[in-house]
């Protein structure tokens, strides 16, 4: 996400200059561009092994001589298709998270330190340990909720043998509970991956400090 940003922002910048539309040079738009670039590179690396995750929760009995024996049988009977068979829900709960997760951070921290900046308060240690905390939290919970249909599809996809797909399963689901259903778990994923999502951000911003990369937001 972080690497895609200046080759982004200058293709933003050159495709506005040739049609002439001021609003495609904006960084926001360039950060949406980064996310989802970055979300479907993660949703390719991380499709086979949330297969076999899924498949193992769902069927203890599949790989009892453990994960790697596991991903054979399963390569072995299924093929390279039944790896990459989520890959639809996969991108329909990663994109989501990624955009999410990333751009809000972004927003968040640039309106809080310019807040801060505003009001007057004296841009301490603490002050810059405080503020991208809370902003990694709001963050944490809106990926939550954007990523968690796609979560839920994803689960019902890989849990299950034969050819139905994730339409299929969100017609059902949406047939039996309507939109309700594809939140449900909703309280416990906030728990989950609200604490890894926001450690995630704080060491994300720590260490870009820490490499001489200006804090998230500042800039």
């Amino acid at each position: 996400y972080e690497v895609l940003k200046p080759a982004v922002s200058r293709c933003l910048i050159s495709a506005a200059e040739i049609t002439s539309i001021a609003w495609i040079n904006s960084r926001i738009l360039g950060y949406i561009i980064c996310g989802t670039m970055s979300g479907i590179a993660a949703a390719a690396i991380l499709c086979p092994m949330e297969a076999l995750r899924i498949r193992l929760v769902a069927e203890p009995d599949f790989a009892r001589k453990g994960w790697i024996h596991g991903g054979v049988t399963m390569l072995k009977s299924e093929g390279i298709v039944g790896l990459f068979k989520g890959m639809v829900p996969m991108l329909f709960k990663q994109v989501p998270y990624t955009v999410t997760k990333n751009v809000s951070f972004d927003v968040f921290t640039q309106f809080a330190y310019a807040f801060a900046k505003t009001a007057g308060y004296v841009m301490s240690t603490k002050t810059k340990l405080v503020i991208p905390l809370l902003c990694a939290m709001l963050s944490s919970i809106l990926s939550c909720v954007s990523s968690h249909p796609g979560d839920l599809l994803l689960s019902l996809v890989n849990a299950h043998k034969g050819n139905i797909t994730m339409k299929d399963f969100a017609v059902q689901t949406m047939k039996k509970d309507g939109i309700r259903g594809f939140f449900v778990g909703l309280n416990a994923r906030f728990l989950h991956v609200g604490i890894i999502v926001t450690t995630q951000l704080m060491m994300y911003d720590i260490i870009k400090r820490l490499v001489g990369i200006a804090a998230t937001g500042t800039v």
